[in-house]
């Protein structure tokens, strides 16, 4: 039997339906063929060829699937080169921070059908080497989605695609093919806290200069990181077989960051840990930060990380390399008495050093155009990168993403099947906050289809509320009141109410106010966008969407999770969200549990027995609803209430034009 037989069986063994072995079994056949025994038609079964064409076709569909979201990255002068990958058909783009610092914070992209389309910056990472490009010009841009780079492995196939060496004329990007060279690999900054790559991705796919930017796909056509370095020769800066990507699970937990219009930092518990004696224990510590106040101590051992067995002071580095500013970091100790301990605070950001713009030089001589752009650009570099970190730069920007990502959660939570009617919620109400579960009473839910309902609390102090679709009230026998903004966001029965109302309304949240991108968070163990709704005096509620991370599917929220007064429940308590299942076209909340603290610990649950839907239904409490706008004081003044329903009126105050309010006014 031949060698090339033998080998062709071999990929028919279990373990080679992995692609990482199946890569490792080709490349062996290709040596074999390379040799000087070259394997002929004869010598291969057709279930052998089968096999070997098989995947190769797999590589050809996959470039197919994704080439057309790749990006050639230029500056407005369309000078220089880099690369990106749509992620989004909206056109939003990944790139390096590194090439939009040549390119600047506008300019132009090629894709491969051959035209250029404007970009611009949305939000910067300078210490994760990522940022997010808006590319415009299109309806809908063809689009990658990012993949999951945990499960990428040493011997897989990667394939890079990008611009090197301003190659691509036609825009069309240069495709090389490699495999993962290793997994979790750590490449220190370039100073200043900037440019550090911790848990990323080596391959040795070519990666050269232009390539930067640009993505690295798996055979299933996803993201599975972000080209940014590679290791040169002296002379010509050709690759030599080692190159970098930022991995697509960290490009993940800094996405919501980023289209918040930031310029983002990394996290840092402002403490160190080194390997002593075979254990990784805290060697510095900065007195007074929260993690000390959380209870840290010096000469304390790392057990976890974030749910992740600590074995080296590098393997820690690594991991919160891959998490933002203002996350909640998860640890594990065990002090020097034995004891183990949880702990869990938001880390700080580690700052980067200001820029400063170099001055011009004097000279009589009228600058040109060019000089002029490159002026232009630099101080608008110089401003983007002296910006607070973690603040919104562009709140409008902002909001306009802020309501694509709910709109597309809206979808997911409302079909046609959701049309005239009304569905009756019947809860019970247990006290967890003990650890035990005691019931403690019923609820009574009605939603209407167009996002009104009205809440019914029995017991010893029985409470009655409704929402008309803009406003919340309080209901008392025939004496109905207007709750202020403060008053329905600060009751966590009533918020555990709007959540599942709230996709059914037109503008989901703006009872509550306008909603922005606040960043990246972590909620009930689950990635989420982090929403920050302020009222008209800037009083906020809080609003977590889970990430979606379902294959095939571009970044976007996939279910609500949890609504709270304040950033961690530290006052008043949150509401979380769980257990979704479809009713009748609307996705329900089995369970919801009032929670508090940035560890979201439980006090109160309310599981829903039972869920009817009606076609035929009394809305006739919100006729008696008052009307009249009432006039609150600072800091207590709620959403207008000028109609019976927003859902019954479409021209309610808060849809009227502005000249038409201030003449109401």
């Amino acid at each position: 039997m031949s060698r090339w037989s033998t080998l062709c069986d071999t990929l028919q063994w279990p373990i080679f339906k992995r692609e990482s072995w199946r890569a490792v079994l080709i490349g062996t056949m290709l040596v074999v063929a390379s040799g000087s025994s070259v394997a002929t038609a004869d010598e291969l079964t057709d279930t052998q060829m089968q096999a070997v064409l098989e995947l190769e076709q797999q590589r050809i569909k996959a470039i197919d699937r994704v080439i057309g979201s790749v990006i050639a990255i230029y500056g407005n002068d369309r000078s220089g080169g880099g690369s990106g990958v749509i992620i989004h058909p909206s056109g939003i783009a990944l790139t390096n921070h590194h090439v939009i610092m040549g390119a600047g914070v506008a300019g132009w992209g090629g894709i491969s059908d051959g035209k250029m389309y404007k970009w611009k910056l949305i939000g910067t990472d300078p210490g994760g080497d990522v940022s997010v490009i808006q590319m415009e010009g299109r309806e809908e841009f063809p689009w990658t989605p990012l993949g999951d780079s945990d499960t990428v492995r040493v011997g897989d196939w990667a394939l890079a695609m990008g611009n090197p060496f301003i190659l691509s004329e036609d825009q069309s990007p240069t495709v090389t093919l490699g495999i993962v060279s290793g997994v979790n690999r750590y490449q220190p900054g370039a100073g200043q806290n900037q440019l550090e790559y911790g848990n990323c991705i080596q391959v040795d796919s070519s990666i050269n200069p232009g390539n930067s930017g640009g993505p690295l796909f798996n055979f299933q056509g996803e993201v599975i990181g972000i080209n940014g370095r590679g290791s040169f020769q002296d002379r010509g800066r050709v690759n030599v077989g080692l190159g970098y990507a930022i991995s697509s699970n960290q490009i993940r937990n800094f996405i919501p960051e980023l289209l918040a219009t930031k310029l983002v930092e990394h996290a840092t518990l402002d403490a160190n840990f080194s390997k002593r004696d075979g254990k990784v224990v805290c060697s510095d510590l900065i007195a007074g930060a929260p993690v000390a106040k959380a209870g840290l101590k010096l000469g304390d051992e790392l057990l976890e990380f974030e749910g992740v067995d600590i074995k080296t002071a590098n393997q820690f580095t690594n991991l919160i390399c891959t998490v933002p500013e203002g996350w909640p970091v998860s640890l594990k100790v065990r002090d020097k008495e034995g004891k183990e301990k949880s702990i869990c605070v938001r880390a700080f950001g580690l700052p980067y050093s200001k820029p400063r713009a170099r001055p011009g030089r004097k000279s009589d001589k009228e600058k040109s155009p060019e000089e002029k752009a490159r002026e232009k650009q630099q101080n608008a570099m110089v401003e983007l990168l002296s910006a607070p970190p973690g603040e919104v730069r562009h709140p409008d920007i902002n909001n306009n993403y802020a309501n694509l990502v709910i709109g597309e959660w809206q979808k997911q939570h409302v079909t046609d099947q959701a049309k005239t009617g009304a569905w009756k919620l019947s809860s019970t109400v247990f006290d967890v906050a003990s650890g035990d579960s005691k019931a403690i009473g019923p609820e009574a839910l009605t939603v209407y289809h167009d996002g009104r309902f009205l809440l019914e609390i029995p017991g010893d102090d029985p409470q009655k509320f409704a929402f008309d679709g803009a406003s919340f009230f309080k209901l008392d026998g025939e004496k109905h009141s207007l709750l202020t903004a403060v008053e329905a966001k600060t009751n966590p029965r009533l918020m555990a109410a709007f959540g599942i109302a709230a996709p059914l309304l037109k503008n989901s949240f703006e009872p509550l106010g306008k909603p922005l991108i606040d960043g990246s968070d972590r909620t009930d163990d689950k990635v989420a966008w982090r929403f920050r709704i302020d009222d008209a005096d800037q009083d906020p509620t809080f609003v977590w969407f889970e990430v979606n991370r379902e294959y095939g599917q571009y970044e976007t929220a996939k279910l609500l999770r949890k609504i709270a007064p304040n950033l961690d429940s530290l006052q008043e308590s949150g509401v979380l969200f769980s257990d979704y299942k479809m009713v009748h076209g609307l996705a329900i909340p089995q369970t919801r549990v009032l929670v508090n603290g940035l560890n979201e610990h439980p006090n109160r649950k309310i599981a829903i027995d039972d869920v009817t839907w009606q076609e035929n239904f009394d809305s006739s409490i919100f006729a008696t609803l008052p009307k009249k706008k009432v006039e609150n004081d600072s800091k207590t003044k709620g959403p207008d209430s000028q109609t019976e329903s927003a859902g019954e009126d479409e021209s309610s105050e808060s849809e009227q034009p502005e000249d038409a309010k201030k003449e109401k006014e």
